[in-house]
């Protein structure tokens, strides 16, 4: 809910392109960065969803009516996928919240698994899930209003966000049982 709060209000006073654009590139960028060594799953959410607040907020800094509508899908979108796997991380009652615990998950709980893995694809922006849409819509917004180094920063970034997301789906399906379960 703060992240929907903050988004509204920033709507309302309008852009301060620079300090904006500034922050949404750092955002993606510590988002992305930041969650690439973590072992728990909450904390690598927690970076990650810093990295998807750059995205609205280059989308609200380019300030078109097209990208603030971007930027509300993607908000909607991001919301929902958050929702999703959090429930299920809670669901599944993990003692550590350490991402390897995730292994084995498709044979204990296989509709579970393959709702967090297509949540998380989703959520990395690999095509054709809703994810991918919403950062589309963005990244299109920025290129057709000239942003092109900062569609390009947001392309790797989500590359890189890709990477530890596609991990997690690797260790749900194929990787054997951890010791830490025992």
């Amino acid at each position: 809910m703060p992240k929907v709060s903050v988004f509204a209000i920033l709507v309302q006073i309008g852009p301060v392109v620079n300090v904006l654009l500034a922050s949404a590139i750092l955002s993606m960028i510590y988002g992305a960065i930041g969650a690439l060594n973590q072992t728990k799953i909450k904390r690598l959410l927690a970076y990650s969803g810093i990295g998807h607040m750059g995205f609205v907020l280059f989308g609200v800094t380019i300030g078109s009516f097209e990208s603030i509508q971007a930027s509300l899908i993607y908000m909607i979108i991001y919301v929902i996928m958050s929702i999703c796997s959090f429930s299920i991380i809670l669901t599944l009652g993990l003692s550590k919240n350490l991402i390897v615990e995730f292994s084995g998950l498709s044979r204990r709980h296989p509709v579970m698994a393959v709702t967090l893995a297509f949540t998380f694809l989703s959520t990395a922006g690999i095509p054709p899930l809703a994810g991918f849409f919403s950062k589309w819509l963005v990244l299109l917004c920025g290129i057709s209003s000239q942003y092109y180094l900062t569609s390009i920063i947001a392309v790797l970034c989500s590359v890189i966000a890709g990477v530890y997301y596609v991990r997690i789906v690797k260790i749900i399906y194929f990787q054997a049982e951890s010791s830490l379960l025992i």
